[in-house]
C-alpha cells in the first residue's frame, strides 16, 4: 500500500512504476510502500437497512438512527434472504405504489492455500454474477458524485455528500442507477506474472503488464487460477514483456 496515493499492490517485491499523485508525492513520482490490509483490496461499501424496503426514504434527521451495513448484505436481505439482525417486512401479497402512497394488500500450508486461493476465486465470481442477478431485480441507487450507495426502489435524503462543490447542492445526492462495481467496487493492481522472479516490475514496462482485482491477483499468486468471467480479458496473456534493452532496440 501506497502510504501517499493509496496504490495497492500484491506481491513481495513493490513494483517501480511511478504513477503517485497523491498529495505530497515526490517528484519522480515513486511510491512510498508500507503493509496494507484486507480493507485494502476488498473495501466495505455501506448502505442504509431498510425495515420496509416500500416504505419512505430514510431522512436526514435519522442518518444516526438508521443501522448501515455492507451494500451486498442489504442486497441480499431483501432478495429473501434472512438475517436475525437486520429484520425486514416481507409481503406475501402485492403492493402498489398510488399517488406516492403505497397500497398494500397485506397485512495456511501450500497445498492448503492453494485450495483456499481456488474456493477464494469461485467465491469471488460466484459473488460478481450474483450481485449482477440481484441488481436486475431489486433497485440499487449510487450517487453520481460521491461512492454513497443506497440499496431500495429510491435513494435517501440524507444530506452527506462530500463531493466536488456538494455546497450548491446543499450536500444532496444525485441518485442513479447503480452498477456491479459500485456494489462491490475493484482495486485494481498490476498482475505479477513471474513469482519467483525479485525483480520489480519497471516504470518504462508498464504499458506491457496487465491489471487485475487486488482480489484476483492475490488468488492467483497463491494458487487459484483466472479462467474465465470479467477478468479473463485483463490478463493479456497474448502480450509478451520484452527485457529493458529490448524495448530500447525497438523502433
Amino acid at each position: 500500500l501506497c502510504s501517499v496515493c493509496g496504490e495497492v499492490h500484491v506481491g513481495h517485491t513493490p513494483h517501480k512504476i511511478r504513477t503517485c499523485d497523491g498529495v505530497g508525492s515526490l517528484k519522480n513520482k515513486e511510491h512510498r510502500w508500507m503493509k496494507g490490509g484486507v480493507e485494502q483490496i476488498l473495501p466495505q461499501v455501506e448502505s442504509f437497512h431498510l425495515y420496509d424496503r416500500l416504505g419512505r426514504a430514510v431522512s436526514h434527521d435519522e442518518q444516526l438512527i438508521v443501522d448501515r451495513i455492507p451494500a451486498v448484505v442489504e442486497l441480499c436481505v431483501q432478495g429473501d434472504v434472512n438475517i436475525p439482525e437486520y429484520p425486514t417486512r416481507r409481503r406475501t401479497f402485492p403492493a402498489y405504489s398510488v399517488a406516492g402512497r403505497i397500497i398494500d394488500f397485506e397485512r495456511r500450508f501450500p497445498k492448503e492455500a492453494a485450495e483456499v486461493a481456488i474456493r477464494g476465486m469461485e467465491s469471488w465470481e460466484v459473488m460478481r454474477s450474483g450481485i449482477r442477478k440481484l441488481v436486475s431485480e431489486y433497485a440499487v441507487h449510487t450517487c453520481g458524485y460521491c461512492p454513497e450507495i443506497q440499496v431500495g426502489p429510491k435513494g435517501h435524503r440524507v444530506r452527506n455528500c462530500q463531493a466536488f462543490k456538494h455546497q450548491m447542492r446543499d450536500g444532496q445526492h444525485a441518485w442513479q442507477e447503480a452498477t456491479v462495481d459500485d456494489l462491490a467496487p475493484p482495486v485494481y493492481v498490476w498482475h505479477v506474472r513471474d513469482l519467483n522472479s525479485r525483480e520489480p516490475m519497471a516504470n518504462d514496462l508498464r504499458r506491457y503488464y496487465a491489471m487485475l482485482p487486488a482480489v484476483v491477483e492475490l488468488f492467483a499468486q497463491a494458487g487459484g487460477r483466472v479462467s474465465g468471467g470479467d477478468c479473463a480479458s485483463l490478463m493479456r496473456e497474448d502480450v509478451a514483456v520484452p527485457e529493458l534493452e529490448e524495448m530500447k532496440l525497438a523502433v
